[in-house]
């Protein structure tokens, strides 16, 4: 054979196609639920769109009149600090929503661990307005086992290792300062 010269390509029924026509042919053969999907991607993800930026303008909205309700009961004589806390863990909750919404918006998939973050926020905002005193030991406790779970899903979870494993590439870990080392004057 000689060296400028290409071997044969394998035959056979795992030997991709080589030649232009067969590509052809096999671009206008299609499948039928591919245009379903092409179909999803080129008008609902949009529709999609659109609806979650309107949530997330009602979610805003909503923000900016819980402030304003704020603002008026910093000022308020009768004002318990329970009921200010219980308003300050919501709007919390709200912030933690609008991020779950742009989030959504910018990777088109849901953050699970923005959703537990919201759930500890809002089971806590629940505890302290019921008050820890006046609630059921037995429901306390599965409140408790809850809570717990969240933290350890969110804590040992997979749902970090990939923001953890590229926060450590971005900013690794500096150098141990050697005492024996003579200092640079």
């Amino acid at each position: 054979m000689p060296p400028d010269a290409k071997p044969e390509p394998r035959r056979g029924p795992r030997a991709p196609p080589h030649t232009g026509v067969e590509w052809e042919a096999r671009a206008q053969s299609r499948v039928p639920h591919t245009e379903v999907h092409q179909f999803a991607r080129r008008y609902l993800e949009p529709a999609q769109d659109i609806l979650v930026v309107a949530l997330a303008v009602a979610l805003f909205a909503l923000m900016v009149r819980i402030l304003a309700e704020l603002a008026g009961d910093a000022v308020a004589p009768d004002t318990t600090v329970r009921g200010v806390l219980g308003q300050v863990l919501f709007m919390l909750v709200l912030i933690e929503l609008l991020r779950l919404l742009i989030i959504y918006l910018r990777d088109h998939h849901l953050s699970v661990d923005v959703m537990v973050e919201v759930t500890i926020v809002g089971a806590l905002r629940e505890v302290l307005l019921l008050g820890v005193v006046e609630i059921d030991p037995l429901r306390l406790l599965a409140i408790t086992a809850f809570l717990l779970a969240l933290g350890l899903l969110l804590r040992f979870g997979d749902l970090r290792i990939g923001q953890r494993t590229q926060r450590m590439e971005r900013h690794p870990a500096p150098a141990p300062i050697d005492a024996r080392a003579p200092a640079a004057d």
